[in-house]
């Protein structure tokens, strides 16, 4: 090192506190120009309590979004979600990029599925959001995504049934996890629905499920029941499970007006049979849900093709649809994570002009 900026009365010895003590790291750090980033993390919990405490507000702007998106006055750049498996390896993980021209909302989202639990522990979503500034690329906020990404999922399944116009009261929950807590959420504080009929097989999950109703639902009644007779008492399901063999199909849910499915964002995992598309028109979040699950399947066996398939923002923009019966089907688009880490960074960490 220049023994001028670190004078030394031997320019050979090597001073350990002066290269690296707080004054000479300051030092480096300015010749270097390596200027600090300034960011913020929000962790799960703070994520939690801000959709929980502004679920309705971000509905509303989700709806408002969704019309505005169909009527092609909001800009998107949305590339098709990158998807990364490993020989071996159950799961795998995401990287999910997306820009909001006229607001300025750049979001990375790297999700992985759990399937392993090697580390992290009954917890099937896993990773990080990022939020960039519009101008400088630099990374501003660094959310947790298991909270917000349920929450999204449970947010555009209850949308895509307003939307769609179709179904009703009663309403069948099928899967009692963090999807289906916040369904049930969004559908009472949202909609107005004031009773669901309810199906999980795991005991711990009806009873996790019920402690949650019980402190922020309390209004809310829950019917449990078997998963068959959820289904044929029904007239709009909202499957949101891990399971990996087909739930509803004509057998058991031609009656339904609506139904959806959110669990099945993997190939290995499936909801829905193809038997259901004879009686059910299908929407999407995005065509680009063709590519996993039961969908693929679908398309690869020739069932389903692109032309068949609504996106959720046209019927946004279309008004009322005609079809007596819909399947929608979503495995997520970053358009909705960039919404909802927006929503939930101006509740948590936004200079205050900043927030909506």
């Amino acid at each position: 090192m220049n023994a001028g900026f670190f004078p030394r009365s031997d320019p050979e010895a090597v001073d350990p506190e002066a290269e690296t003590g707080p004054k000479a790291q300051a030092q480096i750090k300015e010749l270097l120009r390596l200027a600090d980033e300034p960011w913020v993390y929000i962790d799960e919990m703070q994520a939690h309590g801000a959709v929980m405490a502004g679920c309705e507000r971000f509905m509303d702007r989700l709806l408002a979004f969704y019309r505005a998106w169909g009527d092609a006055t909001v800009a998107v750049d949305l590339p098709p979600k990158q998807v990364f498996r490993q020989a071996g390896v159950r799961g795998d993980f995401r990287v999910m990029p997306c820009v909001l021209g006229d607001d300025g909302l750049k979001i990375v989202k790297v999700i992985g599925t759990n399937e392993e639990e090697r580390q992290v522990r009954d917890k099937i979503c896993v990773g990080k959001s990022l939020l960039v500034d519009p101008y400088d690329n630099h990374v501003y906020a660094v959310l947790d995504v298991c909270a917000l990404s349920s929450f999204r999922t449970a947010a555009v399944s209850v949308l895509a049934l307003r939307l769609c116009g179709a179904g009703g009261d009663p309403v069948g929950l099928v899967g009692m996890g963090r999807i289906g807590f916040y369904t049930a959420c969004i559908l009472h504080r949202w909609l107005g629905v004031d009773r669901i009929l309810a199906a999980d097989p795991d005991p711990r999950r009806r009873a996790d499920f019920s402690a949650l109703c019980a402190h922020y639902l309390p209004a809310l009644a829950v019917e449990m029941l078997p998963l068959a007779a959820v289904t044929a008492a029904s007239n709009a399901l909202f499957l949101a499970t891990t399971s990996e063999e087909p739930l509803v199909g004509a057998d058991n849910g031609a009656h339904l007006g609506f139904v959806a499915s959110v669990g099945a964002d993997a190939d290995n995992l499936s909801e829905v049979d193809a038997t259901l598309l004879g009686s059910h028109r299908v929407v999407a979040d995005s065509r680009d849900s063709m590519r996993l699950g039961d969908m693929r399947r679908w398309a690869d066996a020739g069932l389903l093709k692109p032309g068949a398939v609504a996106e959720l923002r046209d019927l946004a923009a279309a008004g009322p649809p005609t079809a007596p019966q819909w399947l929608f089907i979503s495995t997520g688009i970053a358009v909705q994570d960039a919404l909802v880490n927006r929503f939930v960074y101006e509740a948590c960490a936004a200079p205050r002009g900043e927030r909506a």
